[in-house]
């Protein structure tokens, strides 16, 4: 009897959160719109209730980088500036520029990222990744051209928007009624700007051009992957921090995968099997050796045999939920910041 061809396991992550600690979106919007920081909180927030609070239909969690792309046009971003910035800008996760090339030697390794290229292309540059294993949000700033009027409308629209208090989501919130009556006034400009005053414009042409790689086009570009690399559900195992990878790491939690939260957010920990809270990737890369040494088997192993003096905590999420959810959510603000720790 011939021996048995040992399983193809793959190793797929997110970027931003448990490779670099920007958030690539947020910074070009501080970099070339006035206020822009609390104008992509504010998007941000809207994205988070379109995407799991109203299930607006065709939206996906990580299209706040489809609302933003009309925003930079009309502030002057072009192509080569955008990459320029971003370039001029990759902070990683400490241990990162080490763990790429070792998870290279163990499996086949992948990045699904929200990002937008140019983001990806820097972090590729500087790391040695394959840019071809990487999935990310394609964006062509230099395409198109805005007219002054709307160059003006979006201009006014976002300092307005970032005038306005940030949104808040009630725990367990259901639907617009739950929201404060400020909040649901907000809710509605953002409505009127995006549905009922950008169709029809370049700038709505330019925002429909922008096909964010989150939520649940994470997930299609997972699925790809998996056939392209001919391995099967178990086989898998995915790193993620937010809510654009929650439908993610559910589904391969649902396939008997590898489901990692790595720092990550209440929708992350939602999600995911098995969590890390560190200051750094090691904890990670011990975990992928357990996976392409053992499967899921030896990931879960691992988890449960961590020693309490090792960097970092890792455990499974069902059986220890509250320390880890405390431990995660200190160690993402800690390793990224306040800022974007609050971001969905």
């Amino acid at each position: 009897m011939s021996p048995r061809t040992p399983p193809r396991r793959i190793y797929v992550t997110d970027c931003e959160g448990p490779l670099s600690r920007n958030d690539n979106a947020q910074e070009l919007a501080a970099h070339f719109i006035p206020g822009g920081i609390g104008f992509f909180a504010r998007l941000s927030r809207y994205d988070d209730l379109l995407a799991d609070v109203l299930h607006r239909p065709g939206y996906n969690a990580g299209d706040t980088l489809r609302l933003l792309a009309p925003f930079l046009v009309a502030h002057g971003a072009t192509d080569r500036a955008v990459e320029q910035y971003s370039a001029d800008n990759v902070v990683l996760v400490p241990g990162a520029e080490h763990m790429l090339p070792e998870l290279a030697k163990l499996l086949p390794a992948f990045i699904i990222s929200t990002s937008y290229t140019p983001y990806l292309r820097a972090l590729c540059r500087l790391t040695g990744f394959p840019f071809e294993n990487c999935r990310c949000t394609e964006i062509s700033l230099d395409s198109w051209t805005l007219d002054a009027d709307q160059v003006e409308a979006l201009r006014e629209s976002a300092a307005r928007i970032s005038a306005r208090p940030q949104i808040t989501i009630p725990p367990g919130a259901q639907s617009i009624d739950d929201l404060s009556r400020q909040d649901v006034a907000a809710v509605a400009e953002l409505d009127h700007l995006f549905w009922d005053e950008l169709p029809g414009t370049e700038g709505a042409r330019l925002m429909e051009s922008v096909r964010p790689v989150g939520g649940e086009m994470k997930l299609a570009a997972l699925q790809e992957i998996v056939t392209q690399m001919g391995c099967a559900g178990p086989d898998v195992m995915y790193v993620g921090d937010s809510i654009t990878d929650a439908p993610t790491l559910a589904a391969v939690r649902a396939w008997g995968g590898v489901a990692l939260s790595f720092n990550g957010n209440a929708y992350a920990l939602a999600a995911a099997e098995f969590a890390v809270a560190a200051a750094d990737t090691s904890p990670a890369l011990a975990l992928a050796r357990a996976f392409a040494a053992g499967g899921v088997h030896g990931v879960r192993t691992t988890a449960r045999a961590w020693p309490a003096k090792a960097g970092g905590l890792v455990g499974i999420v069902e059986e220890n939920r509250d320390v880890l959810t405390a431990a995660s959510l200190a160690a993402r603000a800690s390793v990224r910041g306040d800022r974007v720790a609050r971001l969905g």
